[in-house]
């Protein structure tokens, strides 16, 4: 439990001087902010509580939308001690260095290695013994540190905490009391599920899937193209060629390829054997004219100067036993290009072979076969996929529900045990005289869990505020919560008898229970009494505050009953 606070701004002004607080010691049970007779405002009821909550390492007594103590009070540093069993502990926690909590000896001088703020949030965790409880430590006790400028103490809502949507807050309920876990299984096979279904829709949509068929009309028109491709391919493929057709699509596309290479290399193995042909026959000299074929030419042309033509004849010899050497070398070369390329098919008939496929088969046939077969296949893999997202749909929605109805099974065992004690503290605060309040879990129209609090036949302000301290107790008799908190708002409207039963309530409790509260003379003498029995520290205007003044009130100067002048020095 709490065992102490201590703060060296906190402090009390008499006769102008300003006197520290000391030592704050709390107890188990009710501990209680004592305010004045007149209910002041400013007097800093709500700050000592988010002071304490700051040493349970919450970070809102810094926020200066909830409270500006740092702005008027400037750095300080807050000491506190934990008891757990028989030991103490003890720490000291700087507004200038929140981040770190530092261990201490009893006179709250530093005596080990600063603590991060997770690890000391951890540690509290961990020496409260939290067993059922699945929150983290600030999740589990900020929520009922009703506070005034904290958003969690909506009289209607008491499950709302910050801007939280309802799921979360109920999901928060579910962890405090050990039952997420159940429910997480089915919730996070339903999201992954539903994640699927969205990033297929979604690539869908923009076109990035293009083999899932749309509606159903789709699904029939490919059925229908389908059953004309099967007979167009069907036509195709006669009795020889019909096991070659049930080939593996993969293999025919394949044996397409090869079947095109083994063209290309016959059109270059031809052109090669037409320039390998022509090389040759200049070789023989078939087309070079002998001395013969002069002498017959003067026979027809006596004109004709047989000398000149003798010397041109061996011109074109001498020329042709230069080439000759070049020629034999080139269809060397011809010849050996030749049977690369007649090596190269044969390499590629034998693969062709080898996918079962013969080498007679025709190109125009496999590419046509192949494109039948693909185009089948692609209709296939729409219509497949459109029963493939009808299946994930059907998954989605069947996960879905599951979740729901183990999450309704749980909340409605929630439910009852938390209505059962809210009708046992009501029913003692009332002697069983008047309704208490309900809680109801439900479902939004989009499956989302929601609840409702209230009491049919009270509907008033101090009735629903007196409804949120009975859940409060409920909570925290039958959960792993170790400690309440609530501010003097929470009290205001609530009626005398309602007050004193609610003060015994408080005083039974075994755990430590923080309230502030005003007027206690203005209601039951029990109340009073228990009140001021259960005080831990007094708080009243001029001179009473928690810090001695307040920045709320104005300030003058030169008026000799304010010194302005010692209290900015406090503030420092």
């Amino acid at each position: 439990m709490l065992y102490e606070i201590e703060c060296d701004k906190f402090a009390e002004k008499k006769n102008g001087e300003f006197v520290p607080r000391g030592r704050i010691r709390f107890h188990e049970g009710l501990n209680t902010v004592l305010g004045d007779k007149k209910a002041e405002n400013a007097i800093g009821k709500s700050t000592f509580l988010l002071a304490l909550d700051f040493c349970f390492g919450g970070d809102d007594y810094l926020d200066n939308d909830i409270n500006n103590v740092v702005s008027y009070v400037k750095t300080h540093t807050i000491n506190f001690a934990f008891k757990f069993g028989d030991g103490i502990e003890y720490y000291k926690r700087s507004t200038i260095d929140p981040k770190k909590v530092i261990p201490c000896n009893q006179n709250y001088e530093q005596s080990g290695e600063p603590m991060d703020i997770e690890a000391f949030r951890k540690h509290l965790r961990e020496s409260y013994a939290i067993q059922t409880a699945q929150n983290t430590w600030r999740s589990l006790v900020g929520r009922y540190s009703r506070i005034y400028g904290r958003d969690n103490y909506d009289e209607r809502r008491p499950l709302k905490y910050g801007d939280e949507t309802e799921e979360l807050a109920i999901m928060a309920l579910e962890q405090l009391f050990g039952i997420y876990d159940l429910v997480k299984e089915y919730e996070d096979f339903y999201k992954e599920k539903d994640k699927r279904k969205k990033v297929r829709k979604q690539a869908t949509d923009i076109g990035e899937i293009v083999t899932i068929a749309t509606t159903e009309r789709q699904v029939k028109e490919n059925e229908k193209e389908i059953e004309r491709l099967e007979q167009e391919l069907a036509e195709l493929t006669n009795k020889e060629d019909s096991d070659i057709a049930a080939q593996d699509t993969a293999n025919l596309d394949k044996a397409a390829e090869i079947k095109g290479q083994i063209t290309i290399l016959k059109r270059k193995r031809t052109r090669l054997v037409s320039q390998l042909n022509a090389v040759k026959t200049n070789l023989e000299g078939g087309l070079t004219p002998t001395f013969d074929d002069i002498v017959e030419l003067q026979e027809y042309f006596p004109e004709v100067d047989i000398e000149k033509l003798e010397i041109i004849e061996n011109f074109h010899k001498k020329m042709q036993t230069i080439l000759t050497g070049e020629m034999t070398d080139e269809v060397s070369r011809l010849e050996l290009l030749i049977d690369a390329a007649t090596e190269e098919v044969r390499k590629l008939e034998d693969e062709q072979r080898k996918l079962g496929i013969p080498t007679n088969v025709s190109k125009k046939f496999l590419d046509k076969t192949v494109e039948l077969r693909g185009r089948i296949n692609f209709l296939r893999k729409q219509n497949e996929g459109y029963e493939s997202t009808r299946t994930l749909v059907a998954e989605t929605k069947a996960a879905k529900e599951q979740m729901e109805t183990a999450r309704e099974n749980q909340l409605e065992k929630l439910e009852t045990m938390i209505n059962q004690a809210m009708v046992r503290l009501n029913d003692f605060i009332y002697d069983g005289e008047q309704y208490a309040p309900e809680i109801h879990f439900g479902n939004t129209r989009t499956g989302k869990p929601t609840y409702k609090f209230k009491c049919e036949s009270n509907t008033s302000t101090g009735d629903n505020y007196k409804n949120l301290i009975i859940f409060d107790m409920s909570i925290l008799n039958n959960s792993d919560l170790p400690f309440l908190m609530h501010d003097s708002l929470i009290f205001k409207n609530v009626a005398d008898l309602p007050i004193d039963k609610i003060m015994q309530l408080y005083v039974q409790s075994k755990k430590q229970i923080f309230i502030s509260f005003d007027k206690a003379e203005a209601f039951t003498e029990y109340t009073a009494k228990t009140l001021y029995d259960t005080r831990v520290i007094d708080l009243y205007a001029n001179g009473g505050e928690l810090f001695g003044w307040s920045w709320a009130k104005k300030r003058k100067k030169d008026n000799k009953e304010v010194d302005t002048n010692t209290e900015t020095q406090q503030s420092e």
